[in-house]
């Protein structure tokens, strides 16, 4: 009689065993994809502050190189003469 209520438990734990490995299984799996998914996130905010930095620059050498262009000479005036 000892062996009929063994059973029963025995088929319930051997039944949960792999449910349980499976649930770490996914645990594990999801816990590397939102680590993946984090590490996306800090790669897109450094490429947005570089690209930042790049525009800064841009910017830089766009206004120096209208400081350094010497000023256009304004439309010729024709002299008048007085007769």
């Amino acid at each position: 009689m000892k062996h009929r209520r063994g059973l029963p438990l025995a088929l319930v734990l051997a039944a949960v065993q792999p449910l349980l490995g499976a649930t770490k299984d996914q645990e594990l799996a999801d816990k590397e994809m939102l680590r993946m998914m984090e590490f996306l996130k800090e790669m897109d905010m450094i490429k947005q502050m570089e690209m930042m930095q790049d525009l800064h620059r841009v910017d830089a050498v766009g206004d120096q190189v209208k400081n350094a262009r010497p000023p256009k000479p304004g439309p010729a005036q024709k002299k008048e003469t007085l007769k």
